[in-house]
């Protein structure tokens, strides 16, 4: 009698862990990686392996998608690669490659835009979406053996040295470079962030149309400010990178607007 008291309570225990386990694994990753979301930055190129994309830009209207601007945009020098986001692992159909540090790919998948950086003061910026000017003691750590992985810091906040600093990437590039003059953190590895999954991803200006990144999403300086204006934190943007292929296969899944690339 007591060991089938005991048997019953753990099929209770293991039943209530995985019904818990399910209910939070789709809490945090739902179904459809825009749920919730008004605003679509989608981001499509043609092959896996070209640096070379298009950048379109949606409104939620009731259960439409309307189509608002475009852009050309180039993207990480060896295409795209599989993200950590809003998608599930099971979306990657085709089991193409997963992002890993320093491999010069762009994040396939749904992220969110978290936040926007830039060389000039907000009251310089038409922006309605969380902005904060960059300083020269500012970083984005990409050292995976770092506590401050993938995460942007102000080193005098964390009383750092300057010569002990982690491996990183300045917010203030150098006196003639200005790819981080906006720019726009992407949400890639960022909960609970996986050591070596990628790092330091943003949307930011290119150097010119035939440049490529190092795995951010680049574009010309008017279409950044076009894109930095009309961004709105109530609406949830969400970015989505996709090749052709997985577009059209996902299209119908995460209820993307109808394009033709």
């Amino acid at each position: 009698m007591k060991k089938s008291y005991i048997g019953v309570i753990v099929i209770i225990i293991i039943t209530a862990t995985v019904i818990f386990t399910v209910t939070t694994l789709y809490t945090v990753i739902p179904s459809d990686p825009l749920e919730g979301s008004d605003q679509l930055v989608l981001v499509l190129a043609r092959t896996r392996n070209t640096h070379n994309a298009v950048l379109q830009v949606f409104n939620r209207e009731g259960d439409r998608w309307k189509f608002r601007f475009s852009c050309p945009v180039v993207i990480g020098e060896n295409g795209m690669a599989w993200g950590r986001g809003l998608h599930k692992e099971s979306d990657n159909i085709n089991d193409d490659p997963v992002k890993r540090e320093g491999d010069g790919c762009s994040p396939e998948g749904a992220f969110e835009l978290l936040h926007a950086y830039g060389y000039q003061p907000p009251s310089a910026v038409n922006i309605r979406f969380p902005y904060t000017q960059s300083t020269s003691e500012m970083i984005c750590v990409d050292d995976t053996g770092s506590d401050y992985y993938n995460k942007i810091i102000d080193i005098r906040g964390k009383r750092l040295e300057r010569d002990t600093l982690p491996s990183h990437e300045k917010m203030i590039l150098g006196d003639n470079d200005e790819r981080y003059k906006y720019a726009i953190f992407v949400g890639h590895n960022t909960w609970k962030p996986k050591k070596g999954a990628g790092s330091c991803i943003f949307l930011h200006m290119w150097e010119d149309p035939n440049s490529y990144t190092a795995g951010c999403t680049a574009m010309a300086e008017e279409n950044i400010l076009r894109l930095l204006s009309w961004l709105t934190t109530e609406k949830n943007p969400v970015l989505i990178q996709l090749t052709r292929k997985n577009y059209f296969q996902l299209r119908e899944d995460w209820g993307l607007p109808d394009v033709t690339i």
